[in-house]
């Protein structure tokens, strides 16, 4: 909503200040001409002059500025002969967003409002970049390391850029400095959105005092019942280098819901680590809605919930082969369990699905992770990671619960590369609890994920992405909770979740490109998907009615805004279950939706069934 006033305020400002400027502006179709004529007619009054400010920045007006340049091949980190050295010092600079860049020390901010922002904005502490780092002062230089901690810093939502370069030192042959610059991103987020039933304010600050914390608070109000959703998280991504990151969330939602967690948890966050492991406490208070013939019952469930897991990874080839470092053999364990404090009664819930329950899960499984760098997938130039590599991972499981207990085996299979005709990946899962020699509650589920190298026609950039999924359940529960949705994860955003099934597929298609060059200042990435599905329980799945979901949408920048970059999409529905036919929405979709497979094994769990 913020960045659509926006965009109306741009409108109004560049074609509606006098009549003969606005004429001026339709008959010139360079777009620097057009922004250097409202830079000089801002000149003409110190209101005008507030307003450009405030919106554009000069510096914008650069030529260069105005097109994507081509991707530069990016040179190796570390040489050959620096490789072993032992670093002297490790000199670490952090910039403020705005007006910095991490290659181009040069360059610095000039206009008054990027002054400005920097100056209210508190940088990222020297401390806060030290814990993410994988190496430190008088260690050996290891070019994995480097490379492993530039990803990791990349990673953290607080941060835009990162540079990190080894130094020769003059006249020394064994030491050598290390030199990282970052570049912040404006970490205080105010969002909103106002209906005509419902009103939402969120705040959140991902970097507080530059010590990489998160808290964020969101109040929602419903007008016709006068209620109040209130909602609460703190974060500290990394404790004094250790990875270990907590989470305390806090939620007191309409109907008197409510939820009380607290997430202490060490993944494997990169190849390098070898303890892993977590404890998860939470509380919850949840209003049901169980189907009864042609109506709904509502029901308040509560439970409380405790997880512990522990996981050690293990190096399994030898020193000299060089995919050691990014081969692992992983052990892992996890004991969870639910008390209830209150059930539905039990004409809704005949089969006691909601019922105390303790369960252990073991795992052991064989890792390959590594990552790529590339540009223009799902972000505009900018240098994304890429994950590939393979996992598998064999599950054994005990269940207690309802005075029984069952077995449980899985299976998990991943892989990912990228080929000459572009990034393939996919997995396989299959999980089933056993009772009495009986399978229960299987679960099946394949995935494959892809996207094309870089299509050029002329200077205009394409990438297609396509993504299928298929889940099978068999004697699964006869509770409404033990079935799929066309709402669940890979399914169709948007639709509802009272048509389920036992088993599904979806598949989306998306065209993405990159326009070159810009519009009046503005460079746009516009896409196309269309997201198919189907649900089906006995019956064969393929015979049942197919979903569907047509969505146009673009990424769009602009090298003059302060606030550059935006996301819109409209998305056309030709029927919903229980809502009707030639449905329109706005905003149910994003680009980002279509998210790649992670290949780091972590906490042992049950296969998802959705």
């Amino acid at each position: 909503m913020k960045k659509n006033i926006l965009f109306f305020v741009v409108f109004i400002f560049c074609f509606h200040s006098s009549g003969t400027f606005a004429q001026n502006v339709i008959q010139e179709k360079d777009s620097i001409s057009i922004y250097k004529d409202i830079n000089n007619f801002s000149k003409k009054s110190k209101f005008s002059r507030f307003i450009y400010k405030l919106l554009f920045r000069e510096s914008a007006l650069k030529a260069e500025n105005l097109f994507p340049s081509k991707p530069k091949k990016k040179e190796k980190v570390v040489s050959k002969y620096q490789e072993g050295k032992i670093i002297r010092n490790i000199t670490i600079e952090t910039l403020d967003p705005f007006g910095y860049s991490v290659t181009n020390e040069k360059k610095v901010p000039k206009r008054s409002m990027e002054k400005f922002g920097n100056s209210i904005h508190i940088r990222t502490k020297e401390v806060t970049i030290r814990n993410i780092m994988l190496f430190k002062k008088h260690d050996k230089l290891d070019s994995k390391l480097l490379l492993e901690s530039e990803r990791l810093i990349r990673s953290q939502r607080y941060i835009r850029e990162v540079t990190i370069v080894p130094i020769d030192i003059a006249n020394s042959k064994d030491s050598i400095d290390i030199k990282i610059r970052v570049l912040d991103s404006w970490t205080l987020i105010p969002t909103g959105s106002l209906s005509s039933s419902e009103s939402s304010a969120k705040l959140t600050e991902r970097n507080i005092l530059g010590f990489g914390h998160l808290i964020s608070g969101n109040i929602k109000n419903r007008f016709d019942t006068k209620e109040r959703a209130v909602y609460a998280q703190y974060s500290i991504n990394n404790i004094k280098n250790t990875y270990i990151r907590l989470d305390l969330d806090y939620a007191n939602d309409y109907n008197n819901d409510s939820k009380r967690s607290i997430n202490i948890n060490r993944p494997f966050y990169s190849v390098i680590t070898k303890n892993a492991g977590g404890a998860f406490f939470e509380n919850r208070l949840r209003t049901e809605q169980f189907p009864v013939l042609d109506t709904i019952s509502l029901q308040n469930v509560s439970y409380d919930f405790q997880e512990y897991w522990y996981g050690r990874a293990f190096k399994i080839n030898p020193k000299s082969n060089p995919e050691r470092y990014f081969n692992n053999m992983v052990l892992a364990l996890t004991y969870n369990q639910k008390v209830f404090g209150q059930m539905p009664a039990a004409v809704l819930d005949p089969t006691s699905y909601f019922s105390n329950e303790k369960n252990w899960i073991g795992m052991i499984g064989f890792s390959k992770q590594k990552f790529y760098q590339d540009k223009f997938v799902f972000n505009y130039n900018i240098t994304e990671d890429i994950p590939y590599g393979e996992n598998i991972a064999l599950i054994v499981g005990h269940q207690e619960k309802n005075s029984n207990s069952r077995l449980y085996t899985g299976l998990s299979v991943s892989f990912g590369r990228k080929y000459s005709f572009g990034y393939a990946s996919g997995f396989a899962e299959w999980g089933s609890f056993y009772d009495a020699g009986l399978t229960e509650q299987t679960t099946f589920k394949l995935g494959l994920n892809y996207f094309s190298p870089l299509i050029s026609w002329g200077n205009w950039r394409f990438r297609q992405f396509v993504k299928p999924t298929y889940v099978w359940g068999n004697n699964r529960d006869d509770s409404f909770k033990d079935r799929l949705t066309l709402l669940d994860e890979d399914g169709l955003p948007g639709f509802n979740n009272r048509l389920n099934g036992t088993q599904k597929w979806t598949v989306s298609f998306q065209t993405q490109s990159y326009i070159p060059g810009s519009w009046y200042g503005f460079r746009f990435s516009p896409y196309f998907n269309t997201t198919l599905g189907s649900l089906a329980n006995e019956k064969a799945l393929f015979s049942s009615k197919v979903y569907s979901k047509f969505s146009i949408g673009a990424l769009i920048n602009n090298d003059f805004l302060v606030f550059n970059s935006f996301q819109i999409s409209f998305s056309y529905y030709p029927t919903i279950p229980f809502e009707g036919d030639g449905i329109n929405k706005f905003n149910s979709f994003e680009n980002t939706n279509l998210s790649l497979y992670d290949f780091q094994l972590s906490k042992p769990g049950y296969i998802r069934y959705e």
